[in-house]
């Protein structure tokens, strides 16, 4: 009876050892149900159980749990059913599925993610008084992978207004703010299309620029020379912006660019009665707004009364003259600097300077020296022809005789 004791107890014992044992996962990753599993879906993973015991392991009323295994997974995937009934497992090899339906957050970045399944079930009974003893057996490290969702961004820019015939350094700045890395992420700023071919290009090494490997978070800049055609006209332009990467990502994107309507303009002048008339000519091919002239302070010349004067809008081609009293300082030279401001088409205002070369008389080297000059001369020449007047009605007084009998003669005859 003894001996029997003893042989029920070793039974026990092992049967216990083997039922710890008794069940298995098939893999070590959660089986998913579709290809990848992305942030913000809700979906179903699969835990397949085996029952791999020997000497024919009973496994009855089991149950299995999914837990995270971190902090980490906690909050990046919640689990809204966390158990799962299979019943019963009696043979060796048979197989069962749990399944488990989770949420992952729209947040969470794109990795692996750890977890731990806990199957409990009751084997065999060693006697029939003795009751059925709960066993569990503890997966872990079983691994849910999320694909993240990469979206690369132009983050900043320094692109604004420009103008023709110009070269201008410009900054771009990407971001990845989605939650997947993209590799060997390209930016393409494509300016080869028919309205922009001739008026935009890209200095030194072409219009594709790497920008590597973005992590979920990471930024990259990129800095390019911006050449704008002299003959572009002004207005807003919108360039292509187009971002590639591994595993078929794609985007697409646009840059808004002003280019400004600037001009330039020509001067000439001209001394009109002891007055200083500046000339001023719009040569460009772009009309200016609020055009104002004025004399800086400078040693070859003075300006007494005001040294700056309003021309209005000036169209190309147009002109226009403001009237200045100019007074040259003796001993310089004769450059006269000239200050031009106006507003473009996109509302930037421009001040330009210019020089004249510029040769004042002496007559004209003072206000008013060529006017009073000019009065004289004019007393003089009605006093000549006044004088002629009284000569001619003098001669005619002293001959009217002689002019009558001429004519009576003539009307006799």
């Amino acid at each position: 009876m003894k001996r029997l004791s003893v042989i029920y107890v070793v039974f026990a014992v092992v049967s216990a050892l083997l039922l710890a044992q008794a069940a298995s996962a098939a893999s070590n990753y959660l089986v998913i149900e579709n290809s990848q599993v992305y942030p913000g879906d809700t979906t179903y993973v699969y835990v397949p159980i085996k029952n791999i015991g020997y000497f024919a392991s009973f496994m009855e009323d089991v149950s299995v749990r999914l837990v995270p295994k971190d902090n980490a997974s906690a909050k990046a995937v919640t689990i809204l059913d966390d158990a799962y009934s299979l019943g019963t497992i009696n043979n060796w090899g048979d197989q069962r599925t749990a399944k488990f339906r989770i949420h992952v957050n729209p947040d969470a970045v794109e990795g692996d993610y750890y977890f731990d399944v806990y199957i409990t079930y009751k084997g065999q009974s060693t006697s029939s008084s003795a009751s059925q003893t709960p066993a569990t057996t503890k997966l872990e490290d079983q691994i849910l992978t999320i694909k993240g969702k990469p979206l690369i961004v132009l983050l900043n820019s320094t692109l604004g207004i420009v103008e023709p015939m110009s070269i201008n350094r410009e900054t771009l700045q990407f971001k990845n703010t989605g939650t997947g890395t993209v590799q060997n992420v390209i930016a393409e700023i494509s300016i080869g299309s028919s309205d922009m071919k001739s008026s935009f290009s890209i200095l030194g090494g072409g219009t594709q620029f790497s920008l590597g490997n973005l992590k979920p978070g990471d930024d990259a800049y990129i800095t390019f020379d911006l050449a704008v055609d002299i003959a572009t006209r002004p207005g807003v332009y919108n360039l292509p912006l187009k971002i590639t990467g591994l595993n078929n990502y794609s985007s697409t994107n646009y840059m808004g660019l002003v280019v400004a309507g600037t001009t330039d303009f020509e001067l000439s002048y001209q001394e009109t009665m002891g007055s200083f008339s500046l000339n001023v000519a719009n040569i460009g091919v772009n009309p200016a707004s609020a055009v104002t002239v004025s004399l800086p302070r400078q040693k070859n010349f003075t300006s007494s009364g005001s040294s700056s004067s309003v021309l209005g809008n000036l169209n190309p081609g147009d002109y226009t003259s403001a009237i200045f009293q100019v007074v040259k300082t003796p001993g310089t030279g004769k450059d006269l600097d000239v200050e031009i401001q106006y507003t473009d088409t996109s509302g930037k205002r421009h001040a330009i300077a210019k020089n004249l070369a510029v040769e004042i008389s002496p007559a004209g080297a003072q206000a008013g020296i060529g006017y009073r000059g000019s009065s004289r001369a004019s007393s003089t020449n009605y006093a000549i022809w006044l004088l002629a007047v009284i000569i001619v009605i003098a001669a005619i007084y002293w001959q009217r005789r002689n002019i009558t009998a001429y004519y009576q003669k003539l009307k006799g005859g």
